[in-house]
C-alpha cells in the first residue's frame, strides 16, 4: 500500500508544479488586470489544496493500516 501511495504522490508533486506554473504565468501577464488574475488564480488555489487534503488522506489511511 505504501508503494500505491509513494506513486500517487508523485503523481500528485506533478501535478501541483503544473499548477504553480500555470499561477506563475497568470500572475505575469502583463494584460489582465487585478481582478482577472484573482478570478483565474481562485480555481487553482482551490485545486492545489484539494490535491494536498487528498495526499494528506492517503498518508493517514497508510499510517493506520500499518497501524
Amino acid at each position: 500500500m505504501e508503494q500505491v501511495t509513494r506513486s500517487y504522490q508523485e503523481c500528485m508533486e506533478r501535478l501541483l508544479a503544473q499548477l504553480e506554473a500555470e499561477f506563475m504565468a497568470i500572475l505575469a501577464d502583463p494584460k489582465l488586470d487585478k481582478q482577472a488574475k484573482n478570478r483565474r488564480t481562485k480555481p487553482l488555489v482551490t485545486k492545489k489544496q484539494i490535491l494536498l487534503n487528498t495526499l494528506d488522506a492517503l498518508k493517514l489511511v497508510d499510517r493506520s493500516h500499518d497501524g
